[in-house]
């Protein structure tokens, strides 16, 4: 179950705030590498809730953005575990990635597999693939 977000990418000026208290988060955060991974964590959750949002509403405008945030945090959250050489997050994880795989299949069905949207979700889930195979 994707848990719904209350401020996502059509938001505007709510969103980029959003964006930005993420970001201090992150960085408040950097005193603790376990800290750090489970912000990411929660980011990387919300990226999820975002893009099924733009999915679903349809939100257009922003949904190529949004496959490529969701993409980028999934990306920045495994690579930060692998670099502080956080091997205990490492199954957790694998098992958080393998739970969204279903959630962007399910996303993808709304688009014929010859368009511009069901690839940008392709893209997501092999970057899902990808990401869960590095951290094995």
């Amino acid at each position: 179950e994707v848990r719904s977000e209350r401020t996502n990418p059509d938001a505007g000026f709510s969103f980029l705030a959003k964006r930005m208290g993420e970001k201090v988060q992150l960085f408040l955060s950097s005193v603790s590498p376990k800290q750090k991974e489970k912000a990411y964590q929660k980011i990387t959750e919300k990226r999820l809730a975002e893009l099924k949002y733009v999915v679903e509403k349809p939100d257009m405008s922003n949904f190529e953005k949004s496959t490529i945030r969701y993409s980028t945090t999934v990306g920045m959250w495994v690579e930060y575990i692998l670099e502080k050489k956080l091997n205990s997050e490492k199954a957790s994880t694998t098992e958080t990635l393998s739970s969204h795989k279903p959630v962007i299949e399910s996303l993808m069905k709304n688009y014929d597999d010859t368009t511009a949207e069901w690839r940008f979700l392709k893209h997501d889930l092999d970057y899902l693939e990808l990401y869960s195979d590095k951290l094995r």
